[in-house]
């Protein structure tokens, strides 16, 4: 205890001053910190070899958030500083493609937007209280294709999903009707359905269909991706153990 504020403090106060007032050999100190630097040596070399993995199995496309969320959602314990730490210290970094890529989220629309729900609710103690749902694009053989798909918060399941080569209403809305199916066909009042601001979900076909199931709407605010950090999570584990 006493090591860890003498360390957090030394561009404060002198080492041996506060050594003294502390009752600690300033040698004593020292050893500590030798230890307590090789410990965290150790351990960021076990993150790099990881994040060399990761970006590796992303065809090097992947920059320091994706592979934080991907260290996060494996409770390593590395922390988003320390990832792009750690990746300039190797020297690199997301590759941008220059090619073409389909233009998923369109949030350029007149339907309106829901508030954020989740805010106020934080994490759910149980099933069928929050679904998150989003879309993403697959590079296959010849072209693109969209799927769709629908998440338990609380379990982290993917309860519904859909393919298809158009990114529209009815991709989304098969999603949907994929999960309340694999729910039995039933689900509770007041569900809140958690998406993204893009036109799919915000359109009238799609909003009837939440109301019909009595689901509470929610959307992430602008611009800010990581209100859906879950399903984000899931698709950059998805396409990375899709590369071949």
């Amino acid at each position: 205890m006493h090591y860890q504020f003498i360390k957090d403090n030394s561009c404060r106060y002198d080492v041996g001053e506060m050594c003294e007032c502390l009752g600690t050999a300033r040698s004593a100190y020292y050893s500590w910190l030798r230890r307590a630097q090789s410990a965290r040596a150790q351990q960021d070399q076990v993150f790099k070899e990881r994040i060399q993995q990761v970006h590796k199995q992303a065809d090097r496309r992947y920059g320091y958030r994706p592979i934080y969320e991907h260290l996060k959602d494996e409770d390593l314990g590395c922390g988003r500083d320390r990832t792009l730490r750690l990746m300039n210290e190797m020297g690199i970094e997301g590759i941008q493609s220059e090619g073409f890529k389909p233009q998923v989220t369109d949030n350029n629309h007149d339907f309106g937007y829901s508030p954020n729900l989740l805010k106020k609710l934080g994490k759910p103690d149980g099933i069928n209280q929050v679904w998150v749902v989003d879309t993403t694009f697959l590079k296959i053989n010849g072209g693109w294709s969209y799927l769709a798909t629908v998440m338990d918060l609380f379990s982290r399941r993917i309860i519904g999903w859909s393919v298809s080569a158009h990114n529209d209403s009815s991709l989304v809305c098969q999603a949907l009707l994929g999960a309340i199916w694999n729910r039995g066909g039933e689900i509770p009042k007041g569900l809140i359905h958690h998406s993204d601001r893009g036109s799919t979900y915000a359109s009238v076909t799609y909003q009837r269909m939440l109301g019909r199931y009595s689901m509470k709407s929610s959307m992430s605010a602008k611009g800010n991706c990581y209100d859906n950090a879950a399903m984000e999570s899931f698709y950059g584990r998805y396409k990375t153990s899709s590369v071949r």
